[in-house]
């Protein structure tokens, strides 16, 4: 069976032990000191010895309410470890207190290998470690099998530690199964996964308080294939990896409604790499950034249906490189606000799909390099309502086959400069709709005839104007007795002017001397008709010339 146990096994009547909050109740018995678990409700106590097992170590291979307590640097070794081996064997629990305190496992780690309910508490600086050298290709588990649901690990306390050399599963395939990590505690994988296939589902991770981290080497995936899973970041906690995703592998299965919510100031979700909500083909799946949260990430992929909010002061989604929202297909959205704040270098709605948008409201603030809303998609928008927008340069509808993709002010801001007054804002195949606001822009193109300019409101600051000369010119001048019927196509802005001036004995005319003979102010559309009779004026003896002039 092994090396015999130097400590005592400790058996007990009643609630006796109080680990982590808990107490722990056994019953009755006595069993010798080399045994594993023979019945229900027994206790074995290592403590101050080491205690080393060549062959695999169960609490709970067929029993249940089983409990272990590794103390006062206890340490017991063996191959695989098992907390609730089969169905029959729940509610068993490992309880780790005190620096020094180990369980090693040469290989894998199972909190529930088939059995439910049971529990692992690593508190006051104890530790779990498997797989040490990371060469055995074995993985922990808390929720193995469909069966194994409820299982539940808390690693709580500076110095506690839970490490795993190779891969971590929080409901690989069970359900409703929970790791918490808080007080300073931490758990260090090479790859995490919450909800793994499709009964892997409601599980959830808190990471919570300064000092608590969940390290993971590589990847992070939060649903793979099962839904309704839950990472929570609050309280200054940090989660730590590559790549990570939401709903599904990097094209490797999807799931829906899972959501990580990263809360409170100080805490923090760092990609090393890029992040994705909705990995896979992962729908209805919700990364919620508030009341000073941190996401870091190198480039941000929003897929389709899938959603993003972040709200609050402090709480910021920084990528960077680029930002794409919506890819492949529709309905991704993002929703700023609050004094929220997004951070990227490109940002992208609807990349390469449609229906996708973003709402900026309340005090967000969304900050780009370039933008373009509607790539190649349709339907795609941004509005604004309060918040904030800032681009050197962008596109509405970049390559997009139809015309209605948009952007809208209603209020706030949209600024497309850069420090050396040439940022461009082309409204190519779509509209931008201006409500409210300020839309202060370096140059405004529209030369597209799908393009269109709706001017309700607010305010348009623009240094140069670039139209469609086909479109923005004066179509016709006809004598009608002895008036001049002048007829010209507008363009949008807050004036539209037709002035005149008289030539000179040569037939030429000076630029300033131009006078204004008809305005028209608040035109919306760009292309509008309008004409002007000026009467008398062909009756002139000299030459007369006349210009139309926009004025944004």
């Amino acid at each position: 069976m092994g090396a015999r146990l130097e400590g005592t096994v400790m058996h007990r009547k009643g609630c006796d032990f109080l680990i982590a909050g808990f107490f722990i109740c056994v019953a009755v018995g006595s069993q010798p000191s080399e045994a594993q678990y023979t019945a229900n409700f027994q206790t074995n106590l290592i403590s101050g010895v080491a205690s080393n097992w060549t062959p695999d170590y169960y609490v709970g291979n067929t029993t249940f309410g089983d409990v272990l307590l590794i103390q006062n640097s206890g340490v017991l070794s063996n191959g695989l470890g098992f907390l609730g081996y089969n169905v029959s064997s729940s509610n068993n629990t490992v309880a780790l207190t005190g620096s020094g305190s180990v369980w090693s496992n040469r290989w894998g780690f199972y909190v529930g290998y088939s059995g439910a309910g049971n529990n692992l508490v690593i508190s006051n600086g104890g530790q779990v470690v498997s797989d040490p050298s990371g060469s055995n290709n074995y993985a922990d588990y808390i929720g193995n099998n469909a069966s194994s649901s409820n299982n539940t690990v808390l690693v709580t306390g500076s110095g506690s530690v839970w490490n795993d050399g190779q891969r971590l599963y929080v409901g690989y395939s069970g359900a409703g199964n929970s790791l918490v990590i808080s007080n300073g505690g931490q758990v260090v994988d090479n790859s995490g996964t919450l909800g793994n296939n499709p009964s892997g589902s409601n599980n959830t991770v808190l990471v919570a308080d300064a000092g608590s981290i969940w390290s993971n080497v590589s990847t992070l995936v939060i649903g793979v294939s099962g839904p309704g899973n839950t990472l929570v970041i609050s309280n200054a906690g940090q989660v730590v990896n590559t790549v990570g995703s939401l709903g599904g592998g990097l094209n490797v299965g999807g799931s829906h409604s899972n959501n990580v919510f990263v809360t409170g100031s100080g805490s923090v979700w760092n990609n090393n790499g890029g992040l994705y909500v909705g990995g896979g083909k992962g729908f209805g799946n919700t990364l919620f950034i508030d009341d000073g949260g941190v996401v870091t990430s190198t480039n941000g992929v929003v897929i389709p249906d899938n959603h993003v909010v972040v709200t609050g002061t402090g709480s910021v989604w920084s990528n960077s490189g680029d930002l794409y929202l919506g890819v492949y297909a529709s309905a991704a959205t993002m929703v700023i606000s609050n004094d929220g704040q997004v951070i990227n270098n490109a940002g992208y709605v609807g990349s390469t799909g449609s229906g996708n948008s973003v709402h900026v409201a309340s005090g967000g603030v969304w900050q780009n390099n370039a933008l373009i809303v509607g790539n190649q998609g349709s339907s795609n928008s941004l509005a604004i309502a309060g918040g904030a927008v800032s681009a050197t340069n962008l596109v509405i509808g970049a390559a997009s086959v139809t015309c209605d993709n948009f952007v809208q002010l209603d209020s706030g801001t949209l600024a497309l400069t850069n420090g050396s007054g040439n940022a461009v804002f082309e409204v190519r195949h779509g509209k931008l709709i201006l409500n409210g606001g300020v839309l202060q822009a370096d140059t405004l193109v529209m030369t597209n005839p799908c393009a269109s300019f709706v001017h309700t409101g607010g305010t348009l600051i623009v240094g140069n104007v670039i139209l469609d000369p086909n479109t923005f010119r004066i179509v016709s001048v006809v004598r009608q007795s002895n008036d001049m019927l002048v007829t010209w196509m507008m363009g949008p802005g807050a004036t539209n002017t037709l002035q005149a001036t008289a030539g000179d004995g040569n037939g030429g005319y000076t630029t300033n001397g131009f006078t204004d003979i008809f305005i028209v102010t608040n035109n919306r559309a760009i292309g509008t008709v309008t004409n002007y009779l000026d009467l008398g004026a062909a009756t002139n003896k000299t030459a007369r010339y006349y210009r139309a002039r926009l004025v944004p």
